[in-house]
């Protein structure tokens, strides 16, 4: 599958205290959207993809949050819902927000605790 990609768009990321007395539930969401080209001149061969990633993480000192999005252009392709992809295929999609999430929450980390960073990893199996 060959893909061309937007740059990855940091929507929000958060970085804060847990609350008192109030469990916070691990969130991971991920959603895969058919976008409409706007040029007339798209291939129509082609498809776009917008990815979208929620989460939270929480910690017991701290919580991070935040979303983040990536436009993706399927070259040869028409992807009409996640459902015509295929595991491997969706994995490939989001394994570039997943990286920066993982590199997000290192950098903040190290910084806000004086510390090495927390290394979190979202390699999986399934979506």
């Amino acid at each position: 599958m060959e893909l061309q990609r937007d740059q990855e768009v940091v929507e929000s990321f958060n970085y804060g205290l847990p609350p008192r007395d109030q469990k916070v539930e691990q969130k991971l969401l991920i959603n895969f959207s058919p976008l409409d080209s706007t040029d007339p001149a798209y291939p129509a061969g082609n498809s776009i993809m917008g990815v979208r990633i929620e989460f939270i993480l929480p910690f017991e000192e701290f919580i991070i949050g935040g979303v983040l999005s990536q436009v993706i252009h399927v070259i040869g392709r028409q992807i009409n819902q996640k459902s015509d992809l295929t595991e491997a295929e969706a994995n490939e999609m989001i394994r570039p927000i997943l990286n920066l999430i993982e590199r997000m929450v290192y950098e903040i980390t190290e910084i806000a605790l004086d510390k090495p960073g927390v290394k979190i990893n979202f390699s999986s199996n399934t979506i």
